[in-house]
């Protein structure tokens, strides 16, 4: 019956959002991953016009490819629209779920079904966790994956088998594969498994194994972009998306210089023009705006000292407090590590889930309030997917489908035109993230007039295109909700009399 529960509720969450996917805005993130998928599905190249320049290189995707190759397999079944690419995220958040509740029984809890009910709203029904399984990123690939391993981890520790020690060297390096930012949240789960166990030798012997698997993983990604010629782009990538060690790196690269008397000024400039300013506690800070997670933590909290009243040092011994304990270690220990953004939040939610889960089947009181307040979460989730006035998918599917474009027409334009966009014309450059230094020729412009300073950067184009003498930009299309301006860009004939 617990099985039906979480198959049904999720087939209801999987219907609405199935329905309201279009709502949210194509954004960077989605398309830089996603278009390197959809060139591999539908052009046999593994490239990209939607990425930035690393190490002075062609803009090359420097993510682990694990993801994208995944989507481009969906893609190259099932089609390549906004709505059959998103839907591959509903189906991996779906296992996400099936994993999470297998994970509960191999620990001992076998929620009823109520329990499975309360699990299954709380995955799908928060804004948070809805924003983070709607968009095309990888995020919820990382989080399956993350969860298999603490799988794999378990049974290593019941059993040392030798069969036990090769999943989780293959778990690990499958995660790496998905997000080195993945791999950083296992290891830092380790550190908080050592910290609180009392079987340090164990430990030390599974992280091991764990840095084994990691660097399986690593060196597999390292051989796939060696092979494409982007290992140094790829490491560059992985330095400067963490603070702590982009500070490190740029600490260390006026002695490198000085010791091997090389200039390493451009790189310094890069780093400073990537890295963010903001302090370790303005970063600690952000975790205010996850308002489910601050809702859902302090409940929780304040159900584990209720339940515990009698023996306070009972609490500290226990798995789900230890949990909830480790929901709130997640953001400290990340944000030490150098990055926990929004599309990270998974990592302390899921565990604040099993927290939750674990209060809830010990007492009916607690367990009905956190069904209300997961009943009030998911309403506000689902009023999240509503429409938004300012943004109708329809008006940009009809904007690219009434023009004359030929799919050998080179295009830039915006994130939001990803889905109507390529599968019309074979070249989009997307300038927002894509240098115009390898634009040689354009015969489109699709202006986005919102603001983003993404957007802002095709706008600056244009000013450029216009100023050029050599040629001849004409509006001949205009979108409204969201507004777009399409320009045709021609070059200027001179006549000689």
């Amino acid at each position: 019956m617990e099985k039906y529960t979480y198959v049904l509720l999720s087939l209801a969450f999987i219907i609405v959002n199935l329905i309201t996917l279009s709502n949210l805005r194509p954004w960077i993130d989605e398309v830089m991953m996603l278009d390197t998928s959809y060139n591999a599905a539908f052009h046999g190249a593994w490239c990209t016009t939607a990425w930035y320049r690393v190490t002075g290189q062609y803009p090359f995707s420097t993510y682990p490819p694990l993801y994208q190759m995944l989507a481009a397999g969906w893609m190259w079944l099932f089609g390549s629209s906004l709505t059959v690419m998103r839907s591959m995220n509903l189906m991996i958040t779906f296992a996400l779920g099936g994993a999470c509740l297998r994970l509960m029984r191999q620990q001992g809890l076998h929620p009823a079904t109520w329990a499975t009910a309360l699990f299954t709203v709380l995955l799908w029904g928060s804004s948070e966790m809805a924003w983070m399984y709607r968009n095309g990123r990888p995020d919820m690939l990382c989080a399956l994956l993350s969860v298999v391993t603490i799988q794999t981890i378990c049974n290593y520790l019941s059993a040392k088998f030798s069969s036990t020690k090769i999943s989780v060297i293959i778990a690990s390096a499958l995660l790496l594969c998905s997000g080195i930012q993945a791999a950083t949240y296992m290891l830092a789960l380790w550190l908080f498994f050592f910290i609180v166990t009392k079987r340090r030798r164990e430990a030390l012997r599974l992280l091991l194994l764990l840095l084994a698997g990691c660097m399986v993983g690593l060196l597999l990604v390292s051989l796939f972009m060696s092979a494409h010629g982007r290992l140094a782009a790829f490491a560059s990538s992985i330095i400067q998306y963490s603070t702590t060690l982009s500070g490190f790196v740029l600490a260390m690269l006026p002695l490198a210089g000085k010791a091997f008397d090389i200039d390493v000024t451009p790189y310094t400039l890069k780093l400073f023009e990537l890295s963010t300013t903001s302090s370790l506690s303005e970063r600690l800070s952000s975790i205010i705006e996850f308002r489910s997670f601050l809702i859902l933590s302090a409940t929780a909290l304040a159900a584990y000292m209720a339940y515990f009243k009698e023996s306070r040092q009972k609490v500290l011994s226990d798995n789900g407090f230890l949990l909830l304990l480790v929901a709130l270690y997640v953001p400290v220990a990340m944000n030490l590590a150098g990055r926990f953004a929004t599309y990270y939040r998974w990592m302390a939610y899921l565990p604040l889930v099993m927290a939750i889960m674990r209060v809830a089947t010990r007492s009916r009181i607690w367990c009905a309030v956190f069904c209300m307040e997961a009943a009030v979460l998911a309403v506000f989730g689902v009023k999240s997917m509503l429409p938004n006035e300012q943004w109708n998918y329809d008006n940009i599917r009809s904007f690219v489908e009434r023009q004359h474009f030929k799919s050998s027409d080179v295009v830039i334009c915006p994130f939001s035109v990803f889905y109507e966009i390529k599968p019309v014309c074979d070249t989009c450059y997307f300038a927002g993230i894509f240098p115009k230094e390898f634009i040689d020729h354009v015969d489109y412009v699709i202006e986005a007039h919102d603001g983003d300073s993404f957007n802002q950067r095709i706008s600056d184009y244009v000013v450029e295109l216009k100023a050029d003498t050599t040629l001849v930009v004409n509006i001949i299309d205009h979108c409204e909700h969201p507004s777009l301006t399409l320009y045709q860009v021609t070059a200027k004939h001179e006549s000689f009399y």
